[in-house]
């Protein structure tokens, strides 16, 4: 009986033990696989992205090195990061979904203006069409699901984050790396 007792005495610091052992690895498994965002370029998708690591390979291989990494995200990822989801530096949401999320998007860089099928919310150039539902064409098909099973096909917009580091025309920003991301992404009908 003694040695049973004196087993389960070990217990409650071994859990102890193996609760702070999870917390500090989870914590550099973080460091080591994220990056701040000045280093990084978050794109999310208000759909499913099943090629979102492909997608972002993608683009990291012809972005300046400058860029440590680029992220392709879901909506959904928002349970685990909702102001990851705020800050990404570039959206590609539903039509029907766009006046919802305006407030996290800013105006259109200038330089993307002339672009064709321009979105404006009240006057303001805000999103550049991604996927054309008419067509059944979009841009990162082959990454993107934009036609979901069961549900009513749809426009898609591309849209240039509104605390982006990396739109120049952004007060705070490091470089015009979104910019270059969206004619990538663009080109790649």
């Amino acid at each position: 009986m003694k040695t049973i007792k004196r087993i389960f005495s070990f217990v409650p610091p071994f859990v102890l033990w193996l609760m702070l052992c999870v917390l500090v690895w989870g914590f550099v498994f973080t460091r080591i696989t994220d990056a701040a965002p000045a280093d990084k370029l978050l794109i999310c998708v208000d759909t499913q992205a099943p090629g979102g690591t492909q997608l972002a390979s993608y683009l990291e291989e012809r972005l300046p090195d400058t860029l440590r990494m680029v992220q392709v995200r879901p909506f959904t990822y928002a349970m685990f990061d909702g102001d990851a989801l705020r800050g990404a530096d570039l959206f590609i949401v539903k039509a029907s979904h766009a006046e919802a999320y305006r407030e996290w998007f800013s105006p259109l860089p200038e330089s993307l203006r002339s672009e064709e099928n321009i979105l404006s919310l009240d006057g303001v150039p805000l999103g550049i069409l991604s996927y054309d539902a008419a067509a059944g064409k979009g841009v990162a098909g082959p990454y993107i699901q934009y036609a979901v099973p069961g549900e009513e096909a749809e426009d898609y917009y591309l849209f240039f984050g509104g605390t982006s580091l990396h739109n120049a025309e952004m007060e705070n920003a490091v470089d015009d790396l979104a910019a270059d991301a969206a004619r990538l992404l663009l080109a790649m009908e």
